[in-house]
C-alpha cells in the first residue's frame, strides 16, 4: 500500500493533472483536505511538501496553497542539474546534437513546406544580422531558434514538448569558444541546411546538418569540447 502520505500525493496529483484544481487557483486548506480525504493534517502537510518538490503546488505562507502554473524551466533546470553533476563534456553534448538534429532534419525534409520553413529563414537572417552588428545575445538567441525551428517544422507538438527540456543543453553547446568572434559564429554555414530542407531531400538534409557540425573538429572547438558541461555555464553567463 505504501505510506499514507504517498497515497494522498497520488490522489492530489491526479486531481491536479486532470485540472480538478485549475492552474493558479487556490486549493482547499490543509485542514479541509485532511477532512475530505480522511487523513490527519500532518499527512496532508507531508503530501503537500512532496507535491511542492514536484513543482505541482506552491505553499505561500499566510496566503494558502496554490496549484502551480506549468513551467518549462522546471524540467530544464532538473535536466541541466543532472548534466552538471555528471562528467559529460561539451563535445559529448555536441555529438548527441549531431545525431538528434541530423535525424530530425531528415524527417523535416519529408514534410516541411514554405509556411514551416519561413520561421527558419527569418531566424537565420536575424542571427546573421546579429553577428554582423556584434549583438552577441541576439545572435545567440536567433541561432538557437534556427535549430529549434527544424524541430517545429515537423509539426509534432508532443515531440516539441519532449525536446523543450533539452533547450538549455542546446544553448550552452551552441556558444562558440570565443563568443565575441564573428568568424566562429559561422555565417553562411547554415545555408546548405535550408537548401536541403527546401529541396525536400531527406538524405541531403541529414548530410547538411552533419557537415554543419564539422566546425567542432577545428582546433578551438576541439579544446572547448573537452570542457565539462558544468564549467561551460560560465561562458553562457557572459552573454546574459
Amino acid at each position: 500500500m505504501g505510506r499514507l502520505s504517498d497515497q494522498v500525493v497520488a490522489q492530489l496529483r491526479q486531481a491536479i493533472v486532470h485540472e480538478e484544481y485549475a492552474p493558479g487557483s487556490r486549493m482547499p486548506t490543509a485542514e479541509s483536505l485532511a477532512e475530505s480525504l480522511g487523513v490527519s493534517r500532518s499527512v496532508v502537510r507531508d503530501a503537500l511538501r512532496t507535491l511542492s518538490s514536484m513543482g505541482l503546488v506552491e505553499v505561500r505562507q499566510g496566503h494558502g496553497i496554490f496549484v502551480a502554473v506549468p513551467r518549462d524551466d522546471i524540467l530544464t533546470t532538473a535536466l541541466t542539474l543532472r548534466m552538471q553533476r555528471s562528467e559529460v563534456t561539451i563535445g559529448e553534448v555536441l555529438a548527441a546534437r549531431v545525431t538528434l538534429e541530423s535525424t530530425l532534419a531528415a524527417e523535416a525534409a519529408r514534410v516541411c513546406d514554405d509556411e514551416t520553413l519561413e520561421p527558419l529563414r527569418r531566424h537565420l537572417r536575424r542571427f546573421e544580422d546579429g553577428v554582423r552588428a556584434e549583438d552577441w545575445p541576439t545572435a545567440h538567441q536567433e541561432h538557437l531558434q534556427f535549430h529549434l525551428s527544424i524541430i517545429k517544422a515537423l509539426r509534432l507538438p508532443a515531440l516539441e514538448l519532449l525536446i523543450e527540456p533539452l533547450q538549455e543543453l542546446i544553448i550552452v553547446s551552441s556558444i562558440p569558444p570565443e563568443p565575441e568572434s564573428g568568424e566562429q559564429w559561422g555565417i553562411g554555414s547554415h545555408d546548405p541546411i535550408v537548401e536541403a530542407l527546401e529541396s525536400g531531400d531527406p538524405e541531403a538534409a541529414r548530410a547538411a546538418v552533419r557537415d554543419h557540425f564539422r566546425y567542432a573538429e577545428s582546433p578551438p572547438y576541439r579544446e572547448y569540447g573537452q570542457t565539462l558541461f558544468r564549467d561551460a555555464r560560465s561562458v553562457l553567463a557572459g552573454l546574459r
